[in-house]
C-alpha cells in the first residue's frame, strides 16, 4: 500500500479532488497536512466528511517563517517524524505557495503543484520588493528555487503557469501539465432542479468567482450597468461572496448592485451540486479575473452547456480558444459590455458544443487523474 502525505488546504475544493481520487482507492492511504490558518477554518462536518472519503487529517502545523527561525526548526522536525511514523511513499505540495518552502528540510520523493497565482503572481512579487523586505523575500525564492529543483516531479494546471515557471527558475526536470479536471458526464447527465430556488422566468447571468478584487466583478457590474433597460429588467445576478472577504471591496460591490436596477441573489457559498445546477439554468458565465490558472468554474460552465465570457487573459487556448467561448481583448468595459449582448441575443449553439466536447477531451477529471497517478507510480517505483 503506498502512503500519500498531502500539503495544502483542507478547504479547497481543488485540493480535495485530486486527494479524494486516492483515498477512495484501496492500495492508497492517504494523510492530509494543513497550516494552523487553513485548518482553523475547517468546519467540524467537514472533518467528518473527510474521515468519510478515507482522508487522515493530521494535526496542523505552523506557517514557513525565516524571522521565527525556531518555530520553523520545530516544524521540519516535526514533519519529518510524520512522514517516518506514517512511513510516507510520496509527498505532494498542493499548491507552491507557502507549502513548497518545507520541500527542502523533508527527506522523501516529492510532488509540487502549481494552480495559478502561486506561480503567476506569488512568486514573482517576490523580486519586485523593495527595502528591507528585499532581503527576507530574496531568501524565499533562493529556498523555492531550491524545492522546485530537489521535488522529484512538478505538476501544473495551465501551459502559461509551466512557461512562467521555467522563466523564473532554472528546472532540471520537465514540469507536467495535470489540469484539475471536472466530472463532465456528471455535470452533462445532473437534471435542473432548481436548488437554490432562483426566481422562475428571468434570464440568469451567472458571476460565478468570488466577491474578491482579484476577480474583478466591480468590472463586470459596471458592464452590465450600461446595458439597455429593457434588457435589464429580464435579468438576474447571480454572485457568490466566498471566503476570506474584502469588507472594503464587498461594500464597492454592494453600491455597484445598488446602482444597477437588476435584481440579484448573493450567495455565502454554494455546494459542488448547487453550482452545477445554476451553470444549468444560467443565460450566462462571466469570468475576468486579473490572474487564474485553468479555472474550474470556466470548465464546469462548459460541461453545462452554460455560455460563458473569459476576460483578457492568457489562458490556454487548447481549452478556451476563441471557438469555444467569447473573449476578451481589452479590459475596457465597453467591450464587456458588447460581449453581453452578444451572448445574449446570439451566441451560438454550435460554439456551446464545441466548448462540450473540448471539456470532455481536456478537461476530464478522470483523465487527468490517471496521469497524476501514472506520475506517482513512476516516481515511488524510481
Amino acid at each position: 500500500m503506498k502512503h500519500i502525505l498531502y500539503l495544502g488546504d483542507p478547504n479547497s475544493i481543488h485540493d480535495l479532488k485530486w486527494v479524494s481520487w486516492f483515498s477512495t482507492k484501496p492500495d492508497y492511504r492517504v494523510f492530509f497536512l494543513s497550516e494552523n490558518s487553513e485548518y482553523s477554518q475547517l468546519s467540524d462536518d467537514s472533518k467528518v466528511e473527510l474521515k468519510k472519503i478515507g482522508v487522515t487529517l493530521l494535526d496542523p502545523i505552523a506557517s514557513f517563517s525565516i524571522i521565527k527561525f525556531w518555530r520553523t526548526i520545530r516544524t521540519v522536525l516535526a514533519l519529518r517524524r510524520i512522514i517516518k511514523t506514517h512511513d510516507i511513499s510520496l509527498s505532494h505540495v498542493m499548491f507552491a505557495t507557502p507549502y513548497a518552502f518545507w520541500v527542502p528540510f523533508i527527506s522523501t520523493r516529492t510532488i509540487i503543484t502549481t494552480r495559478g497565482s502561486d506561480v503567476l503572481s506569488v512568486l514573482p512579487s517576490l523580486s519586485e520588493t523593495k527595502g528591507l523586505h528585499r532581503i527576507h523575500d530574496w531568501i524565499l525564492l533562493v529556498l523555492m528555487k531550491k524545492a522546485f529543483q530537489n521535488c522529484s516531479g512538478i505538476t501544473c494546471t495551465s501551459e502559461g503557469q509551466i512557461t512562467k515557471l521555467k522563466a523564473l527558475f532554472s528546472l532540471n526536470k520537465k514540469p507536467y501539465l495535470i489540469r484539475t479536471g471536472v466530472n463532465v458526464s456528471e455535470i452533462s447527465l445532473l437534471e435542473s432542479k432548481n436548488l437554490t430556488n432562483l426566481p422562475k422566468g428571468k434570464c440568469i447571468i451567472f458571476l460565478p468567482r468570488y466577491i474578491q478584487p482579484i476577480y474583478r466583478i466591480d468590472m463586470q457590474l459596471e458592464a452590465i450597468k450600461t446595458l439597455p433597460f429593457n434588457i435589464k429588467t429580464k435579468i438576474i445576478l447571480v454572485l457568490i461572496e466566498g471566503k476570506n472577504e474584502d469588507s472594503d471591496y464587498k461594500n464597492k460591490v454592494l453600491k455597484l448592485l445598488a446602482e444597477l436596477n437588476v435584481e440579484f441573489v448573493i450567495y455565502k457559498s454554494l455546494l459542488q451540486m448547487e453550482m452545477w445546477d445554476i451553470f444549468k439554468q444560467s443565460a450566462l458565465a462571466i469570468m475576468t479575473p486579473r490572474t487564474d490558472g485553468t479555472p474550474n468554474t470556466a470548465l464546469e460552465a462548459m460541461a453545462a452547456k452554460c455560455p460563458l465570457i473569459l476576460g483578457n487573459f492568457s489562458y490556454d487556448e487548447t481549452l478556451f480558444g476563441d471557438e469555444y467561448c467569447l473573449r476578451m481583448k481589452t479590459d475596457k468595459i465597453e467591450e464587456l459590455a458588447k460581449l453581453i449582448m452578444q451572448a445574449l441575443e446570439r451566441y451560438s449553439p454550435e460554439m456551446v458544443n464545441k466548448a462540450f466536447e473540448n471539456v470532455l477531451l481536456h478537461g476530464n477529471r478522470q483523465n487527468e487523474m490517471l496521469k497524476l497517478e501514472e506520475l506517482y507510480k513512476q516516481i515511488i517505483n524510481s
